[in-house]
């Protein structure tokens, strides 16, 4: 038969666990790629493969200096190039790679890949900029197919990084759906969410709620512990 001085001690053991799982902090860095020449033109990009241009590289190389200070202990990319080469240049000089999540990639525009939006059928631009969550691309995806793929897999990185900070290297609107879908904004705010190339966004998840604190971060300063005196 337990005592009450037993009993007691394993409260107070929980107690403490409970303690210390409100003050786990899980860091989320989830930066946009780089500019590459179809951003500078305005054309849709989807899931087509397209470099990082001249801009996008000094994009990329302004982010890892930004993030030099951070110690990341994972690290995941969509696996088109444009991403893949920002967050290798973020994690140059690290012994770290960047895991490819398909999950991650962009939104397919199907169709009308490589299209601008003037170029699309009467209509759909205005339908896209109003009514984004209403579209469907021909051939490609809406942005709930994209909900229904990428909401999962951040969950899967976030549960298995408890505690610890970890890069995600994706595209704009993959970007917003994952920052709408960690804060549970309403949908109709997609525009709302800024995602320029070379952006970068952090969330943070204190343990004692599922929606993190969120906050765009600048990129033209050092982040981090020993940012103040670097």
């Amino acid at each position: 038969m337990w005592s009450s001085t037993h009993i007691a001690n394993r409260a107070s053991a929980r107690s403490r666990a409970s303690s210390y799982e409100r003050c786990v902090v899980t860091r989320i860095y989830l930066v946009r790629h780089g500019e590459t020449d179809w951003n500078a033109t305005q054309r849709c990009q989807g899931i087509a493969d397209i470099p990082l241009n001249h801009t996008g590289l000094t994009q990329a190389a302004a982010l890892g200096h930004a993030f030099r200070d951070i110690e990341f202990h994972a690290a995941y990319t969509s696996p088109l190039q444009r991403a893949r080469r920002t967050a290798e240049t973020i994690l140059n000089g690290r012994q770290l790679q960047a895991v490819a999540v398909g999950e991650l990639s962009e939104m397919s525009y199907g169709d009308w890949q490589g299209l601008a939006p003037h170029e699309w059928p009467d209509g759909a631009s205005a339908r896209w900029a109003n009514a984004p969550w209403q579209m469907a691309f021909p051939g490609g995806e809406s942005l709930d197919q994209v909900r229904l793929r990428i909401g999962p897999a951040m969950e899967q990185i976030i549960r298995s990084h408890r505690g610890e900070t970890v890069l995600v290297s994706g595209h704009g609107h993959a970007n917003r759906v994952i920052l709408l879908h960690a804060t549970g904004r309403d949908l109709t705010s997609f525009w709302d969410i800024a995602q320029p190339n070379g952006g970068a966004w952090l969330l943070e998840y204190d343990g004692e709620t599922s929606t993190p604190s969120v906050g765009q971060l600048p990129v033209n300063r050092p982040i981090g512990a020993d940012a103040d005196s670097r």
